[in-house]
Formats: structure tokens, sequence, C-alpha cells
């Protein structure tokens, strides 16, 4: 090694450089699942020349269950731990809307507090909550690729809230890598089905980041008249909102188009 290192340093040399003056953007930091396969995609497609976001994941055993989601919790503070150390962050962000609701605000909290001190922090379903009082929703149609427990856990949640769920309805699906499966095109007759009947709906709230709905939002509140709400969606909307940035864009829903 000593005769290489010797040799090397006739033929390596130390090359001047500058330092690279960062813009000053907004930074969001996110945590989401391993078996998530729509929510980054989404972000991508929404992310503005003003923001970075950067990405981390946490192990799951793929199950989208009560007793699977609520083990999430203590992996939350080791991933978030991972996201670009040393560099400031504005908003971090939980990426999983059932997790987030049986896990709750607090815990959620306190375990990016005590990573990020004085960091805004918000998760999907916090996000889809602030969503609906912006729109001043309180009579809502709830369409979600959950299986039936957690749907009931969404109704019980909503109606604390004073928000009526007029109908709700899911694709019973327990496996997170089949949901983002799920054609988006087939929504809006899901939708249709989910409506028939109900009256006074005034949003249609689709939940979980991993189901592909942002690219359908436009085509949705066009054919049933009333805003549709994503995972996707209201928790970008949210993520800006928290640093102080309006989101103007246009193309997927009346949330986002401001």
């Amino acid at each position: 090694m000593s005769d290489w290192g010797e040799h090397f340093s006739y033929l390596e040399r130390g090359l001047p450089y500058r330092r690279y003056a960062r813009p000053e953007l907004l930074r969001i930091g996110l945590v989401l699942l391993d078996t998530d396969y729509t929510l980054e995609r989404d972000w991508q497609r929404l992310l503005g020349d003003d923001l970075e976001c950067f990405c981390t994941r946490l192990p799951t055993t793929g199950e989208v269950t009560p007793r699977a989601l609520l083990a999430l919790a203590p992996k939350i503070e080791a991933a978030a731990h991972t996201l670009v150390p040393g560099l400031p962050l504005h908003t971090l962000v939980f990426g999983c809307t059932s997790a987030g609701l049986l896990i709750g605000d607090r815990p959620i909290a306190r375990t990016f507090a005590a990573v990020r001190p004085g960091v805004a922090e918000t998760h999907p379903w916090l996000a889809l909550r602030e969503a609906l009082a912006s729109l001043g929703a309180k009579r809502i149609a709830l369409l979600t690729p959950y299986v039936r427990e957690l749907n009931a856990a969404f109704y019980a949640a909503f109606a604390a809230l004073g928000i009526e769920v007029v109908a709700v309805g899911g694709f019973h699906l327990s496996r997170d890598v089949d949901i983002p499966a799920v054609d988006p095109d087939c929504l809006g007759d899901a939708l249709a089905v989910l409506l028939e009947g109900a009256e006074g709906v005034e949003a249609v709230v689709m939940p979980c980041t991993n189901l592909r709905a942002l690219e359908r939002l436009d085509a949705l509140e066009a054919r049933f008249g009333i805003p549709c709400l994503s995972s996707n969606q209201a928790l970008y909307w949210h993520a800006r909102r928290l640093a102080g940035r309006a989101t103007r864009l246009e193309g997927f829903g009346r949330l986002l188009a401001g």
C-alpha cells in the first residue's frame, strides 16, 4: 500500500473549486413506505421550480391492516433521521394516510420534533382534514381501497370531527402493492355507484397515498360537479401551505387550482 501511495502522489493533483450557492428553495422531507409506488410519482408531477423534495422509505410488511399500520409508528423516527442530514427543511411529511389516522397527530408530531425540532409537519390524514376545512365541506363521500375495518375507522374519525360521511365504499384490498394496480379509469364508475342516491355531498375524499387518483381528479370533478380530494393532492397542498407557499396549479383538482 505504501508503494502505491507514493506512486499515486505523483499522478494525483488537488484541483480548485468554487462552493455552490444553494438557492433558497422550499425544502420538504418525505418519509414514505417501501411499498408505496404512487406518492413519489405523483409529487414529481406537481413539483415546481421553487421546491426541493427529499425522500426516504421505511420497511413494512406490505399489509394494510390496523395491526400492521400501527406497527409502523416506532420506525418513523429512524427513517426521518436519514433525510438530508445538515440541510435545513421547511416541512416534514409522513406519507401514509391510514397509518396517520391510527397512530395520531400528536405521536407523529412528537416523533418528527425529536428529529427536526421546530420544523412544521404533516401527514395525509391531517392534510385531508385541512383541505376539507378550506373547502368548507361537511358532507362527504368516502371512496377508499381499504378493507372494511379501516373504512369504519375513517367513518368514525370523520364523524368525531362533525363531518357527515353520506356514502362510503372500498375496494377491500389488504395488500399495499395491490392498491396502485387499481386502474384509475375505473374510479369514475366506482364513484358513480357510490354517489347513487346520496344527497348533498359537498366533496369526495379518496384516501391512500398509493391510490392512483391524482391524474383523474379534474375529470371526476367535471363529471360529478363536486370537489374531489386525494391524499397526494391534499398532502402536497398542505406541505406547501405550512411553509407559507400558496399553490396555483391547474389540472389536479380545485384544491390545487386555488
